[in-house]
């Protein structure tokens, strides 16, 4: 294909964003001193509401002390339920299946120590190779606290190029000694979005249990945690929901399961009509925030209190619709612009197999990824850097995840003109780099 004039695509994107139904939703922002902000599936921007509400907590923090535990505008006692229940519609869930608690592994650590119960006939817990690394980590780490052997219980589905995951192969190996199967929702590295309804159908159908981990999706890809069956389900709060470093994180636990006893059980977790009854026998609260542990980290959720409430009123549709928007034009542009010189798009580019980023391989990848850092910027150390390199093109299979380039755009506050000149930063640096 004829490589677009930039002036042109500039053009096109300037017209694409004077008519986006989300343009004013970019004002919220308060941007890093970087003019290209790529980071949505690491660290979302932070927004002025997410502020607010921390101010606002803070505050009822210097004015009633202990008192704002039931004195706050959202009392603090029940602001775990209140701010995950919130997010039912983003997930396809109920409100009382969402609570506030702890990291995404430390929740993986709990769903797995209350639904992985090995008997002799079914063992084994599934994931794949692709997963995020804690994710593994953490099932393994149950696995031996069940007296297991990893070697003898957990069975991974491989990738058949090292990139994308196949579900007919995830299905297949969805084998009678199955009793968990755990995986998430979008690879992080190549962002690749799985089909969980097809997954968790066909578990349920072989009498597996099954669980996600949305971290790299909530907030940018609409969910029906319902239609696909899930048991339960993890996910992190501060990337495309840009609740902040060290937001607690969300945990989904299908009500048919309300009956069961969490097996790391707390005093937050409690039945909430009998918490501070200080009994000495554990009674988990009847929904999913019987999952809580200690006391809930107020402060550190009190910013996704303000900035979940713009996703919620942009609609997780709305933002899915913009979202394949801005990378259907980036991937566009990597096929005009970059693939010419060597980039290859690992993401897939059918729509309805892609989450919110488009990951590129590059054999100047990792000086790119400095370079974008550096606003493209004094980015001579990496070219020559980069020159040093000899690494064969085009063969997906020869890149190693050093040479990925992952953008990942928000809907909320990044824009068409964002895209189209990252891609032109990135053709740029590519074609002096060789110079």
């Amino acid at each position: 294909m004829e490589k677009r004039d930039f002036t042109k695509a500039l053009e096109q994107a300037k017209a694409w964003d004077a008519q986006d139904p989300l343009r004013e939703y970019s004002s919220h922002f308060i941007r890093p001193e970087t003019p290209y902000y790529l980071e949505a599936n690491g660290l979302g921007m932070m927004c002025r509401e997410a502020r607010a509400s921390l101010e606002r907590v803070t505050e009822e923090w210097e004015r009633y002390g202990v008192g704002g535990w039931m004195q706050g505008e959202v009392p603090w006692f029940f602001y775990p339920e209140r701010l995950a229940g919130a997010q039912a519609p983003l997930v396809g869930a109920q409100p009382e299946e969402l609570v506030l608690a702890g990291t995404t592994t430390t929740n993986i650590h709990s769903v797995i120590a209350t639904f992985y119960t090995p008997t002799e006939t079914r063992w084994k817990i599934l994931i794949d190779e692709l997963n995020f690394p804690s994710d593994r980590y953490a099932v393994e780490s149950q696995i031996a606290q069940k007296g297991r052997r990893s070697e003898e219980a957990l069975a991974v589905v491989k990738s058949r190029d090292g990139w994308i995951l196949s579900e007919e192969d995830i299905i297949q190996a969805m084998t009678p000694e199955v009793q968990v199967a755990f995986f998430p929702s979008v690879l992080h590295q190549s962002g690749q979005l799985l089909d969980i309804e097809k997954i968790g159908r066909a578990a349920h159908e072989r009498g597996i249990l099954v669980g996600f981990d949305l971290s790299h999706s909530a907030g940018v890809v609409p969910h029906d945690l319902e239609a696909a069956q899930a048991d339960f389900a993890v996910w992190c709060n501060y990337k495309y929901l840009n609740g902040g470093p060290g937001c607690p994180a969300t945990l989904y636990i299908n009500r048919r399961h309300f009956g069961r006893t969490p097996a790391l059980a707390g005093w937050h977790g409690y039945q909430k009509g009998r918490q501070f009854s200080m009994l000495p026998y554990f009674e988990a609260a009847g929904t999913a925030g019987g999952w809580q542990h200690g006391s809930p980290h107020i402060l550190n959720m009190a910013p996704l209190e303000g900035a979940q409430s713009l996703v919620l009123k942009a609609g997780i549709h709305a933002i899915r619709k913009k979202s394949l928007s801005l990378t259907d034009w980036f991937i566009q542009l990597t096929k005009e612009w970059l693939e010419p010189l060597g980039a290859v798009i690992a993401t897939p580019v059918e729509a309805e197999r892609r989450g919110g980023q488009v990951t590129l391989v590059h054999p100047a990848g990792g000086a790119i990824n400095e370079a974008i850092e550096k606003g493209f910027v004094h980015v001579e150390e990496q070219k020559a850097a980069y020159r040093e390199q000899n690494i064969p093109r085009g063969d997906l299979s020869h890149y190693q995840r050093s040479d990925m380039i992952r953008a990942s755009f928000s809907p909320l506050y990044n824009s068409y003109e964002d895209v189209c000149r990252l891609a032109d930063a990135i053709r740029c640096f590519m074609e002096e780099a060789e110079a």
